[in-house]
């Protein structure tokens, strides 16, 4: 069993894994697409532009936020806080509401400790996710090129399938 077979496994009894987290192995293909690891994006300035992706962990769109979608995305280190408009959900609802790896672009806003980014397009990386299992050890995705996966192809066979389950709130 490869690496990353065995942290699907994890996630498919668990629904978690102390072995690695899902995208160290992705870290190469995401850097060719030169996206950033979410504590990249936590550190960067107020106003600066930023383009992550990470496992969409939670969903929440309170009924008091008028159509503001709140998304917490996760990677290998750690966790940033996007914040959706009513208008780009309109745009790319079904890439918002169901995409399990969503890539983010748009702007850093910092205020003390407290950093979102307010995200201004949006692309469902999910397809990234079916070369884990095939990838024998973490920084590498041995399955086929980082473009395949923005072009919306599936480079893996998909039967191994890491599903990850975000918590969505109303």
């Amino acid at each position: 069993m490869t690496a990353g077979a065995a942290v699907v496994q994890d996630y498919r009894q668990l629904g978690l894994s102390l072995r690695a987290h899902p995208l160290a192995f992705l870290r190469g293909a995401l850097q060719e697409l030169r996206v950033d690891c979410c504590s990249d994006v936590r550190a960067l300035r107020d106003g600066a532009r930023a383009e992550t992706a990470g496992l969409v962990l939670v969903r929440q769109r309170p009924g008091s936020a008028k159509g503001v979608v709140f998304v917490t995305l996760e990677d290998e280190t750690g966790t940033v806080n996007c914040v959706v408009w009513p208008d780009l959900l309109k745009r790319e609802r079904t890439c918002i509401l169901s995409a399990s790896l969503l890539c983010v672009r748009g702007t850093v806003q910092k205020e003390g400790e407290v950093v979102h980014l307010i995200v201004r397009e949006v692309e469902d990386f999910s397809g990234l996710l079916d070369r884990v299992p095939h990838c024998e050890s973490e920084q590498t995705s041995d399955t086929g090129s980082a473009d395949a996966s923005r072009e919306g192809q599936d480079p893996g066979k998909g039967r191994d399938r890491l599903r990850i389950r975000s918590r969505d709130f109303h």
